[in-house]
C-alpha cells in the first residue's frame, strides 16, 4: 500500500509515551519505525491495565505498528551501534534529557549524518533551568497551568484524563518531523533538530486561558460543579450534554423539553442573560430532561440541528452505529483498535499489527 511515509526510516530510541505516541502516528502513516528496547522493555509495557496474559494495554496501543529490537545502552559497543543504526534511518526520536545525551554520546553532532532529523520529546525540552529535571504527566499538567483550570472549585486541582499531555505533545512532534523531511526533501537533503517540549505544548494548547488572565486580571476559576453550561446532566439512561450556546439552540431544546415558555420568551435566547438567571431554569430543564432516554433525546434534538450529546460508555461506544458504518474499528491481531483518526484517500492511514513481541536478547534490526 503507498502511504504517505512510505520508505521513510525511524529509529525510536525514546522511554516516554510522548514520543512513543510521536513514532506511533509516523508508523501510522507509513514509516517503517523501530524502537531499540533496554533488558527491562519499554516503560509502557509496565503500565495497567494489563490483558489477561499480563500485557498491558497501553503499551499494545501507543506501540502498535513498530518493529522492536533488544540492546541494553549501558554495555560496551552499544552507543556504538545505536549510532551506526542511526546513520541508516531518516529520523531519530529521543527522550533523553540532553545531559543524558552528552553523557551516551548520541547528541545530534555524534550521528553525523547531515540528512538525519532527530527529535527530542522530552517534558521541558534540551535547554532551559528545567531541561535536567525528570516529569510526567501530572508534573508538566500542574506547571502548564491545566491543573488549575481542570476539577471542580471546591476540589483539589486535577490533571487531564489519561495520557493528554502524551497525546498533544506527540501529534505535535510527528507533524514537526514530518515538516522536517519535506525540508529536507526541498533544501538538498539537509536535515535538522527539533526539539519539542511537552511543558511548550501543554502552555501553548491552554492559551485561551492565558489571554483571558491578562484581559481580566484575574486566573480562569474552576467551575462550581456541573450545569447544563459546563457538562453532562443526568437523563432516564444515564448522562447526556447539551449544547445551548445560540439563540436557536436554546428555542428548540426548549420546544422538544415542552417548555415552551422558555422557547419564545426573547430574554432567554442571549447567553450572558441565561449566564445570569441560571436559577430560574436550570432546575425546570433539568427535570424535563430527565424523563427522556439518551437516544431519544438526541434524535430528537439532531433532527432540529441542535448539538448534543449522550454519554456513551465503552460498551455503547464499541457498538455505535455511525462508528461502524464509517468502519472505524480496526482489528490488528485479533484486537479492535481505533482506527483513521482522518481519511486520505490516496495515501490512506493504515494499522498494520498491534505491539511487537518483547524482543529476546540477540533480536537484530
Amino acid at each position: 500500500m503507498n502511504q504517505s511515509l512510505s520508505g521513510v526510516r525511524v529509529l525510536d530510541l525514546s522511554t516516554s509515551a510522548s514520543a512513543a505516541w510521536c513514532t506511533r502516528v509516523l508508523a501510522d502513516l507509513g514509516a517503517d519505525v523501530t524502537m531499540v528496547e533496554g533488558p527491562g522493555g519499554h516503560p509502557l509495557r509496565n503500565e495497567p491495565p494489563f490483558d489477561d496474559a499480563g500485557a498491558s494495554l497501553v503499551a499494545e496501543y501507543f506501540l502498535a505498528n513498530k518493529r522492536s529490537v533488544l540492546l541494553d545502552a549501558g554495555v560496551p559497543g552499544a552507543v556504538t551501534r545505536i549510532r551506526e543504526m542511526g546513520r541508516r534511518v531518516d529520523v531519530v526520536v529521543s527522550s533523553a534529557r540532553s545531559g543524558d545525551l552528552r553523557r551516551t554520546g548520541l547528541t545530534y553532532a555524534e550521528f553525523a549524518s547531515p540528512s538525519l532529523v532527530l527529535a527530542h520529546v522530552t517534558p521541558y525540552g534540551v535547554t532551559g533551568p528545567r531541561a535536567e529535571d525528570p516529569g510526567n504527566e501530572l508534573t508538566v499538567a500542574a506547571l502548564s497551568g491545566w491543573a488549575a483550570l481542570n476539577g471542580d472549585a471546591v476540589r483539589e486541582p486535577l490533571r487531564p484524563v489519561g495520557h493528554q499531555v502524551a497525546l498533544c505533545a506527540g501529534v505535535l512532534a510527528a507533524a514537526t518531523v514530518i515538516g522536517a523531511l519535506i525540508a529536507r526533501d526541498r533544501d538538498e537533503g539537509v536535515g535538522q533538530e527539533i526539539d519539542i517540549a511537552e511543558l511548550d505544548t501543554m502552555v501553548s494548547a491552554g492559551s485561551p486561558g492565558i489571554l483571558r488572565g491578562q484581559y481580566t486580571g484575574r486566573s480562569t476559576p474552576r467551575r462550581n460543579g456541573v450545569d447544563l453550561a459546563s457538562g453532562p446532566v443526568p437523563v432516564a439512561d444515564g448522562y447526556f450534554a447539551l449544547t445551548l450556546s445560540r439563540a436557536h439552540f436554546w428555542r428548540d431544546a426548549m420546544t422538544v423539553l415542552g417548555l415552551d415558555d422558555l422557547a419564545e420568551d426573547p430574554r432567554w435566547e442571549t447567553s450572558w442573560y441565561r449566564a445570569a438567571h441560571r436559577d430560574e431554569y436550570e432546575g425546570r430543564v433539568a427535570r424535563a430532561m430527565a424523563g427522556w432516554s439518551r437516544s431519544d433525546l438526541f434524535d430528537e434534538l439532531a433532527a432540529r440541528r441542535v448539538v448534543a450529546g449522550p454519554v456513551l460508555t465503552m460498551e455503547e461506544l464499541r457498538a455505535n452505529p455511525h462508528l461502524a458504518e464509517r468502519g472505524f474499528w480496526t482489528d490488528a491481531d485479533g484486537r479492535w483498535f481505533p482506527g483513521a483518526p482522518f481519511r486520505m484517500s490516496a495515501t490512506p492511514w493504515q494499522l498494520r499489527h498491534g505491539a511487537p513481541a518483547w524482543p529476546e536478547q540477540g533480536a537484530s534490526e
